[in-house]
């Protein structure tokens, strides 16, 4: 099975410009009866994902929903979840993609934000939307005919055979959102030209190397690493093998490398902590094996060396944001093989720098803020022109927020980040969101929610309050009571409930001296 290169100079040209689903069409011409996808027993040829993803694009006609129109889609990794992806690409249409955990006002943020005309959802999930869209103009649309609501696939049958919709290279195909520090989730607007650099790249280093075979996504897919994964591996006339992050199971990951030989894993850190405790070399034949590589959160170097050392392949880190459609920097694709601590060197149609805080390129080895730019870097943030303002320079490059360095050879390095957000397993947690969320509580007085150093997780979220006077408020109280307002990574691990909080003079509460004390009591 093998595809031809992508010609790095054909990429604005006919047939690879415009709408990326002719590069999904290529794929299918080539690998008709090819298995393009298989989850929980059930597997789809190309021939036949194509003909679904041309019906779910009817069944979006059907609902008067068209080019530049937008909708959510809240749906767990699975075949219908590709097909929505692939079927809005194919209409025309901008998905936005929600986190499968997320509970009502999470849900009725981002589609009320997004102006999405429709949310498609697929089984359980349509409890909290139905709940999430009583107060706004959105309909539900459901993936599967087991549903009280409009089956978009049935709607499409007399439909399907519509060509794919032209698209220019600006025009947006994906809007998933990223929170900043302020909490509050920014629609990220990501262009056919930014998905097909990306995908472009991965298609061109399968087809044109010697590591060929079967894929697997264990990562969630409304993420923009699963996503471009999915996207890539489908282009690519790929076998892809997807899992479920939300029911994951390290034995099952370590089943499907061995029986489906597949030769790459991607995930983060506390996926290779799990894999390791899981493994017996006696039960699981992974030879196939020959490169891993992580994303997301820090890679604790214990971890990297103990999984080179059990399995016998490289891991590798690489570094990239939603903003910049994944990828910017990897060591996969570097020039010098692989630099432990480091994300590589950036990709090769990508430009990177740190600066200080004026903005002055730096030299090797000092520190500042990464910037980045290239084609695969957003368009910008939908309704927001005060964060665009503040996103980019004047010369075009992207502020990561984040704090690095680079050395000699280009390689560079993430020393941490400006911002406040907590990395947990690779999620995003961002602590005023889940103050917003305390502070609506009626027991609860006053409250800080802060990461600290987690050894599967690379961090986790803890939280010290203060309860109003003569409240009777437990830590299980505070964690059960999060965990039925937001997404379960979101809840503390840790609760301290204290008498006061420590501030600063102008009443800010310091929250470096409750980490470091929450630190030290724990041990961590």
């Amino acid at each position: 099975m093998e595809l031809d290169i992508v010609p790095a100079e054909t990429l604005l040209a006919s047939p690879y410009d415009g709408n990326v689903a002719h590069l999904l069409e290529r794929a299918v011409a080539e690998h008709p009866d090819t298995v393009a996808i298989e989850h929980a027993g059930e597997s789809v040829t190309y021939r036949e994902f194509s003909d679904r993803v041309a019906r779910f694009a009817g069944g979006l006609r059907e609902l008067g929903i068209g080019a530049g129109d937008r909708v959510g889609l809240y749906m767990p990794n699975g075949i219908p979840f590709c097909t929505a992806v692939w079927g809005c690409c194919h209409a025309g249409v901008i998905a936005s993609p929600l986190n499968p955990e997320y509970r009502r006002r999470e849900i009725e943020y981002q589609l009320d934000h997004a102006d999405a005309d429709a949310v498609i959802v697929e089984g359980d999930a349509e409890d909290h939307v139905r709940e999430a869209v009583a107060t706004l103009e959105t309909e539900i649309v459901s993936a599967t005919a087991d549903s009280d609501h409009p089956p978009v696939l049935e709607l499409g049958e007399g439909r399907a055979d519509a060509a794919v919709v032209d698209r220019a290279d600006d025009d947006v195909l994906l809007q998933p959102y990223t929170s900043g520090t302020t909490g509050r989730p920014k629609g990220v607007l990501l262009t056919h030209r930014n998905f097909r650099v990306q995908i472009a790249q991965s298609v061109s280093s399968y087809s044109a190397g010697p590591i060929q075979g079967d894929g697997v996504i264990a990562l969630p897919m409304y993420h923009i690493t699963g996503m471009l994964g999915m996207m890539a591996s489908l282009c690519a006339g790929r076998t892809l093998h997807l899992l479920r992050p939300d029911q994951w199971d390290p034995e099952l990951v370590l089943e499907t490398l061995d029986e489906h030989d597949v030769p790459a894993f991607v995930g983060v850190a506390a996926m290779f902590v799990d894999l390791l405790a899981a493994y017996d070399p006696d039960e699981y034949d992974l030879s196939t094996l020959v490169r891993a590589g992580q994303g997301g959160d820090k890679l604790p170097k214990p971890t990297q060396e103990q999984f080179e050392e059990t399995f016998d392949v490289p891991l590798s880190e690489g570094y990239g944001l939603t903003e910049t459609t994944a990828p910017s920097h990897t060591v996969r694709w570097s020039s010098l093989g692989n630099r432990p601590g480091s994300v590589g060197q950036p990709v090769g149609h990508t430009r990177s720098k740190v600066v200080d805080e004026e903005g002055t390129e730096l030299e090797a080895g000092e520190e500042g803020e990464i910037l980045i730019a290239g084609p695969q870097v957003m368009k910008g943030y939908y309704k927001n022109p005060e964060a665009n303002e503040a996103a980019f320079t004047e010369d075009g490059f992207f502020r990561t927020g984040d704090v690095g360095m680079r050395d000699e050879d280009n390689y560079y390095y993430i020393k941490g980040r400006e911002k406040e957000m907590i990395l947990t397993a690779g999620y995003n947690v961002y602590p005023r969101e889940i103050e917003n969320v305390l502070y609506e509580h009626p027991a609860i007085h006053e409250a800080a929610v802060f990461g600290v150093p987690d050894e599967r997780r690379g961090e986790t979220v803890a939280t010290a309050i203060t309860p109003k006077e003569g409240a009777d408020l437990t830590e299980i109280d505070v964690e059960e009571y999060v965990l039925g307002e937001l997404a379960p990574y979101k809840h503390p691990r840790i609760v301290e409930i204290r008498r006061d909080l420590p501030k600063t003079g102008s009443g800010k509460i310091r929250k470096t001296i409750l980490r470091d004390e929450c630190i030290d009591e724990y041990d961590l």
